[in-house]
Parts: C-alpha cells; sequence; structure tokens
C-alpha cells in the first residue's frame, strides 16, 4: 500500500471516527427553574425533571443530575431540585441511592446501565417492603456525564485513556457538591441513610469526589466502643455505604487510605467506610488498563519496588490490597433473612458470611437467570482466598504491607467470573442480589440498628 492511499484510509477512518462522536448534552434538565420546596409539602410547578418523589403512595423513584466533560454542571436548577427533593426524603427516614456510571454508557432513557439502576431501584425498595415496618421512600440518583464519547466499534474502545482522565477531572468538580450536600443531609437527619455506588470510571469518578472525606472518617474512628451499644453505625457519618464495582483507578490512588487503616486498631461494631468489588473476569481493568498505564507512566520515577505495580494496576486487582473474596456457594442458599440480629455485625466480624436471602435472588426475564447465594471470604491467611486472589497472602508478605486489621473500615472484596463474568456484568441477578442484600442490612434505621445493624 502506497503512503498516498494509507493516509486516505486513515483520514477516512478519522472523519467516519469524528462523524460518530457523542453529542455533549445533558438529557433531563428541561429547565433551569429551581424548585425549593421546605421538606414538607410539594415543590412549585413547573419541575425541572419529571419528579414524583413526593407522591406518597410511591415507595421509589429516580432523579437526575448531569456534568459536562470538564465536571460542570448543566444545569444548577437539576441539582438544586435534587439536594431539595433528597432533604424531603431524608427527612422522613428515607434512604438517598446515588449512582454513577461508567465507560460507554449515559443519561439517556434506552441506555442500558440506566434500564438496570430503575430495575435495582424497585428491588431495594420491594424488598425493604417486605423486610421492615418503616414506610420509608427509597429515591435514586443517577450521576450522567458522556462516559461515552465515540459511539462507533471498535473505535470506543480507543476512548478509554481519554474516558479515565474525563472521570478524574469529574470528580475533582461539581459532583464533590452533590455527594457534600447530600452528606449535610444525612448529618442533619440521621435516621436517613446514604449510598454512593460507583461502576468503572464511575468508580473513578467517586473515588476522586470522596477521597479525602474517607481519610478524615478513618482518622476520626475511635478506638473504644462507642456509647450506642458498641455499634458506630449512628455515630455522625457522612453516608453509610459508598460501593464501587469494576472502578478503573490504580491501586496507587488508595495507598494512602489503606496505609492508614492498616496502622491502627478498631473498636468493636467498626463499621466499612468503602467497599470495592472486582471480578477477576473483567478484562478491561486487569488487561487494558495497565497496558494503558504502562505507556502513560514510563518516564515516572518511584521511590520503593513496589510502587510500580500499584501504579500500573487497577485497585480490584492488586492482590496484596485484597481483603476480602466472593464466591458462588450453594450450601448458603438456607434463606438467611436480613432482618435477623446482629445482621451487619456478623457480615464484617465473621471470617466469612452467607448472602443467601431467597428474597433478594431473583429471577431475571432478560438474561432468564435466578440469582445466587454468595460467600463472603476475609483473607486472613494462606488459601482463605485462594478463589479469586491466588497467592494473597505470600504477596502481602512479599512488600511487607501488614496483615489487615480486623474490622479494617476498607473492604476491597474480589469475586470469580461465576459472580460477574466482565467488566459489566454489574446487573446480573447473582451480583444484583449480593449488593441489595448488603446494602439494606447497611442502611437498618436507628431504631433498628441495635436489633439487627
Amino acid at each position: 500500500m502506497s503512503i498516498t492511499k494509507f493516509r486516505q484510509r486513515l483520514i477516512a477512518a478519522l472523519l467516519v471516527a469524528l462523524a460518530a462522536c457523542v453529542p455533549l448534552e445533558p438529557y433531563h434538565a428541561k429547565e433551569d427553574k429551581v424548585a425549593s420546596p421546605d421538606g414538607t409539602t410539594p415543590p412549585p410547578a413547573p419541575l425541572n425533571q419529571a419528579n414524583d418523589c413526593y407522591q406518597k403512595e410511591k415507595k421509589t423513584c429516580s432523579l437526575f443530575v448531569e456534568y459536562d466533560d470538564f465536571g460542570h454542571l448543566f444545569s444548577r436548577a437539576q441539582l438544586d431540585e435534587v439536594i431539595a427533593t433528597a432533604e424531603y426524603v431524608s427527612q422522613n427516614k428515607g434512604i438517598v441511592i446515588v449512582y454513577v456510571h461508567g465507560w460507554h454508557h449515559n443519561a439517556r432513557d434506552d441506555d442500558a446501565d440506566l434500564k438496570s439502576f430503575h430495575k435495582a431501584i424497585a428491588n431495594v425498595g420491594k424488598l425493604d417492603s417486605d423486610s421492615y415496618k418503616d414506610d420509608r421512600k427509597i429515591m435514586g440518583i443517577y450521576v450522567g456525564w458522556r462516559g461515552e464519547s465515540v459511539s462507533l466499534k471498535p473505535f470506543n474502545l480507543l476512548t478509554f485513556w481519554d474516558r479515565k482522565n474525563t472521570a478524574h477531572a469529574i470528580g475533582d468538580g461539581a459532583v464533590f457538591e452533590l455527594f457534600r450536600k447530600l452528606a449535610n443531609n444525612r448529618e442533619k437527619y440521621p435516621r436517613s441513610r446514604l449510598v454512593v455506588v460507583g461502576h468503572s470510571f464511575g468508580g473513578a469518578v467517586t473515588y476522586s469526589s470522596v477521597a479525602h472525606s474517607i481519610m478524615d472518617q478513618i482518622i476520626n474512628d475511635p478506638y473504644t466502643a462507642p456509647a450506642n451499644h458498641g455499634s458506630t453505625q449512628d455515630r455522625p457519618t457522612r453516608w453509610d455505604m459508598v460501593v464501587l464495582v469494576n472502578p478503573a483507578f490504580e491501586a496507587m490512588q488508595a495507598r494512602p487510605h489503606f496505609e492508614l487503616a492498616r496502622s491502627r486498631d478498631y473498636a468493636p461494631g467498626q463499621l466499612p467506610h468503602l467497599i470495592i468489588v472486582t471480578s477477576e473476569a473483567d478484562w478491561a481493568t486487569r488487561t487494558a488498563f495497565p497496558a494503558g498505564r504502562y505507556l502513560s507512566t514510563v518516564f515516572k520515577k518511584y521511590a520503593d519496588s513496589v510502587s510500580p505495580g500499584m501504579n500500573t494496576t487497577a485497585i480490584g486487582h492488586y492482590i496484596p490490597y485484597v481483603t476480602h473474596q466472593l464466591t458462588v456457594n450453594g450450601q448458603c442458599g438456607v434463606g438467611t433473612s436480613i432482618s435477623s440480629a446482629d445482621k451487619l455485625g456478623n457480615v464484617i466480624d465473621a471470617p466469612s458470611y452467607c448472602f443467601g436471602d431467597k428474597r433478594a435472588l431473583q429471577f431475571d426475564d432478560d438474561t432468564k437467570q435466578m440469582g445466587k447465594p454468595v460467600l463472603l471470604t476475609r483473607c486472613d491467611a494462606a488459601g482463605d482466598c485462594a478463589e479469586a486472589a491466588d497467592g494473597h497472602y505470600i504477596l502481602r508478605g512479599a512488600v511487607s504491607e501488614g496483615k489487615t486489621p480486623l474490622k479494617m473500615p476498607i473492604m476491597n472484596i474480589r469475586t470469580t467470573g461465576s459472580i460477574m463474568n466482565g467488566h459489566n456484568d454489574i446487573w446480573n441477578p447473582t451480583m444484583q442480589g449480593f449488593l441489595v442484600q448488603f446494602l439494606l442490612i447497611t442502611v437498618s434505621t436507628s431504631e433498628q440498628a441495635h436489633a439487627m445493624p
């Protein structure tokens, strides 16, 4: 092939890729008018987006906050309405669940991730109604950003590192305002609950926004049992649960948190501040991620022998930082109840724990699959996590990073491919059943905390 023809084909390919660029625009900010409810009455119409959270007969509802590639709000009115609505829900002992989507997704109504989010919120609402007497509302907040910048395959695969940089920019931008204001609601209304979930680059967005707050929480964790029956569940907190699923950021970013968390002991009843769940079958963060990180860090200088691996390996695949293993286990399928006494304490303290509530392991009409019970195992000794993190104990000793303290408030869980078979397989009935059970265990209301924390 001549150089001229090569150039022509290259230019043609670039033009096709440019034509497939996804526009930068909001999908749910309809009008730039601020709704300002007083927390007890519905807001005045018209609303910035469709909002049925004030309808008492509605158990669940969902709203949106959308950002551009620099982390700027598309509409402040949209954010103000979400915060005001979240305060109304929080004031009435409700649960607010924030979800930040990842690579290849956005906030379009036909986006597969958005559809799965709606289904998951509905499942949480149904299970919550079945498990607890409180008539609390479940509010979902979908954080939309341009996770897909080029729609044409295979060109969209080349956006991996560009979208990673964008994710961190968004996390360092106005997303922090959203999280901080929601946390203010959580602190103002202690009987409310706040959960934040990030997937893929959405995990990078989330981590960039909450990293300093998590560090602050670890520093302030008590060394002795709190006065409220030995549990940290009802002490002042910014959020009850931060979960990152197949997050696409390097272990080096989490190093300060792990070193701090491993440097101290914890009081009885200590609960986790950060939960990371990564599948060993996630090719995007296991294979593509380190390749890209190697090219972008080739001129970096390191002070020790472990730093190069930390800086090129995604946090969920950095084996020395793995704290737990999650595997399918049929023996867990005995129907343990989410509302059983001291549930969350058992999850954190037990060397292994079954998530097998049959109400959460639902049948998925789309995939024709039934959720399976899973076993969460703490990586304390050689062989504990051999199925998902083989060599964990040896590697941990080799890099002299110390043993994970009991009750350490960071859980870095690695799963087998039978739970998540790839990067985007986070909504399958088994994985969703695990997350829903963990979420409901974590967000027990304050009246229930001592009977079923």
